[in-house]
């Protein structure tokens, strides 16, 4: 196949914003290309969900008429070569702490076309974007991997706020459990360990970084508000406690969900318990569902001997960068 950037006319190329009549397939296209060895089921998701939007683009354009006039709506940017959509960028509106900001993704070049400055063009017309709008920050996510990406985006303002590993486990009835030793054992939650669980997980999954991700906190809440809250919303987390010596030295959380994996939430001290936190991650894997995926959302480098040792898998790791637009 020869290379496409061989076929283009100079006519009709650069940047322009997103118009979602008639580019969100062309979109989808780019984004499966450029992302499809590394994407999970939730991603195949997404592309379906994309190119379902591109077929209904006019009706949704027409009822976004009637939206409140200072509501944010999804934006973003392409980059085109005579008649072919070669890069794109994507803006997501969305509020943390109060604070309005916008989610930079699914920053995607044809391979054709990379080193051509299309990806930095394309992320300073987001920022531009942004900073008409009045927002407070622009943020975005990279893989730690993708060395070219983050000098961009470094070179451009952008700050590191947070490194994030994604782990991912199945539940497994034959994983050896581990011998209890020096006092250490597995029990269940009580109302007792919810002040000091809820602190570690404020401080784990901050809410400036922790928008995005499926976290209820009210149903994790003990006693009898958090147990009418799960039953109304049918949403029912297990909860595991591990103790050395009767010291609380962590809490594991899975709860279900409706995609194709199922979440872990982790409470932890700063100073981990190694041997402790492993016990309790290898003794769960036998009391989780064992035909479903289980995902952790964890800071990077945190626990990764315990993790490693209970049969977690590493995914990926993100870097959580950001621009700031207002003090």
């Amino acid at each position: 196949m020869a290379v496409l950037a061989a076929s283009m006319k100079s006519v009709n190329s650069g940047l322009r914003p997103l118009d979602e009549r008639r580019d969100l397939s062309s979109v989808a296209d780019l984004i499966e290309m450029c992302f499809s060895d590394a994407m999970d089921p939730e991603g195949r998701r997404y592309i379906r969900e994309l190119r379902l939007n591109a077929r209904t683009a006019g009706f949704w354009q027409v009822l976004g008429a009637f939206a409140e006039p200072n509501m944010m709506a999804y934006a973003g940017y392409v980059w085109e070569e005579g008649d072919h959509l070669v890069g794109n960028i994507s803006l997501f509106p969305f509020q943390t702490q109060g604070r309005r900001c916008f989610l930079i993704a699914n920053v995607a070049v044809h391979p054709d076309f990379r080193g051509r400055g299309i990806g930095r063009a394309l992320t300073s017309a987001g920022i531009n974007y942004a900073r008409g709008q009045n927002v407070h920050a622009v943020w975005l996510q990279v893989r730690d991997d993708n060395g070219p990406a983050v000098h961009i985006y470094q070179s451009l303002g952008f700050q590191e706020r947070a490194r994030r590993t994604t782990w991912q486990v199945r539940g497994e009835h034959s994983v050896y459990r581990l011998a209890a030793t020096n006092g250490v054992k597995i029990v269940p939650r009580t109302v007792a360990h919810w002040p000091q669980q809820q602190e570690w997980l404020k401080r784990l999954y901050p809410r400036e970084l922790s928008w995005h991700l499926p976290v209820d906190w009210k149903a994790l809440e003990p006693g009898f508000s958090g147990k009418l809250y799960r039953l109304l919303n049918f949403n029912f987390p297990r909860n595991w406690v591990i103790e050395r010596a009767g010291a609380l030295q962590g809490v594991l959380t899975w709860q279900r969900s409706l995609g194709h994996t199922d979440n872990l939430w982790l409470a932890t001290p700063v100073n981990v318990d190694e041997i402790a936190l492993r016990e309790l991650l290898a003794d769960t894997r036998r009391q989780i569902p064992t035909h479903r995926i289980a995902r952790l959302n964890f800071p990077a480098a945190n626990a990764s001997t315990a993790l490693l040792e209970a049969g977690y898998e590493v995914g990926n790791t993100l870097l959580w960068m950001e621009y700031p637009l207002r003090v």
